[in-house]
């Protein structure tokens, strides 16, 4: 039985919401293709943790002021409370009724997984549950983390960026990010960090902006976007974040790596975008003399292949820690009938890296990418929803 329910787009890390840079689009052909469901587009926190991303998600859906929590809140000593959304709610009619479709981009999947544990523990008082959330979508998501993470700075044996680093960690990943906005980003960029006392100035450039924030406990501490991308985060909420037996699981691997024998390496595609493939590189050859998090079975070499920016190990399924049910593999003409909530299954996107697939495709791959995101629409749209 078909039906309607919004679908949620949410962006990754040093991604931007609706007019936030002018008439770029962070979704690209996901909004211009037909859907048979309507589309909301979210703006949250570009370097924010996936919980304080999950809390401005919420009062965004809602319709109310961000409430970070008290416990939260006091622990990483930043503001409990943010922007006011009331007057301008995307769906002010969220509940267990009116479910919604959730598809994160990158650290938008950790951000709406972070978003469901939240709603199952009613965190803001609202009578909420795990119910409200019909099916999570992770496109390209770092479902257990990213050892990229560790080329930007991160500490090998904790996951954190050491107060040495300074903004370096910030100015590497903006790197990517600049290569085809050119002076826009720095013109209109806002990095959404109200809460922890950083707003842009009139006429602050973009280094000077990231030079104060750099200073403060935000970058080094464990509540931003790099540290829950380590391998040690992600080990931690793959515990607490659970696979909830009435949601619809998929996740979409993106790939665009080739391996080399005889030590079995992966190396960036010549098509992968010039700016990923120093990335690339590195997570195709990270070795690990220490395992990052408590396995036994963790192997260096299960993490190799990968996208430019995460590893296709991670974006498969949580699977370092927790429960989390597996279905099967899926293609993109797979029947839209016959899933099963509870379990995660994966359909493979050889060919697209980490920002092909959602953002800025090449010239031949636009209708591919088009093609994926109609398909994934009539998927979500198939499913029987109770």
């Amino acid at each position: 039985m078909q039906n309607n329910l919004p679908v949620v787009l949410v962006h990754g890390m040093f991604g931007f919401g609706p007019g936030e840079l002018g008439a770029l689009s962070y979704w690209y052909s996901a909004l211009e293709v037909p859907s048979p469901l309507p589309r909301l587009e979210a703006s949250v926190g570009p370097v924010s943790s996936p919980h304080d991303r999950a809390c401005e998600l919420a009062a965004q859906l809602k319709g109310v002021r961000v409430d970070y929590g008290e416990v939260h809140s006091t622990a990483h000593d930043h503001a409990r409370f943010g922007r006011d959304y009331r007057d301008r709610a995307l769906w002010p009619d969220w509940d267990e009724a009116h479910p919604l479709h959730m598809v994160g981009h990158s650290l938008g999947a950790s951000t709406i997984r972070a978003l469901q544990d939240l709603l199952a523990r009613d965190f803001w008082g609202w009578g909420s549950s795990e119910k409200w959330i019909a099916s999570i979508s992770s496109i390209s998501g770092p479902l257990n983390g990213s050892t990229a993470v560790y080329y930007f700075g991160a500490d090998l044996k904790t996951g954190l960026i050491p107060k040495s680093a300074g903004i370096t960690p910030l100015l590497r990943l903006l790197e990517l990010y600049t290569a085809d906005t050119s002076q826009v980003l720095d013109n209109f960029y806002e990095f959404d960090l109200d809460h922890w006392g950083f707003s842009r100035r009139p006429g602050e450039d973009l280094l000077s902006y990231l030079r104060r924030a750099g200073k403060s406990t935000f970058l080094w501490g464990s509540d931003n976007a790099f540290y829950s991308a380590s391998l040690q985060s992600s080990y931690r909420d793959n515990g607490r974040w659970a696979t909830f037996a009435n949601t619809y699981y998929f996740s979409y691997v993106s790939e665009k790596t080739f391996r080399y024998r005889p030590r079995g390496y992966f190396y960036p595609s010549p098509l992968m975008m010039a700016i990923l493939q120093l990335p690339a590189w590195y997570i195709g050859h990270k070795q690990f003399e220490v395992p990052p998090y408590p396995d036994n079975s963790f192997t260096s070499a299960d993490w190799w292949e990968n996208d430019g920016l995460v590893p296709t190990f991670s974006q498969q399924y949580p699977h370092i820690n927790g429960r989390h049910p597996v279905g099967d593999v899926i293609y993109s003409r797979s029947a839209s009938s016959g899933f099963q909530p509870g379990r995660w299954y994966t359909q493979w996107e050889r060919g697209f890296d980490h920002g092909t697939i959602c953002s800025t495709p090449r010239r031949w791959q636009k209708g591919r990418q088009k093609r994926f995101y109609k398909n994934l629409f009539a998927r979500l749209a198939a499913l029987n929803i109770s």
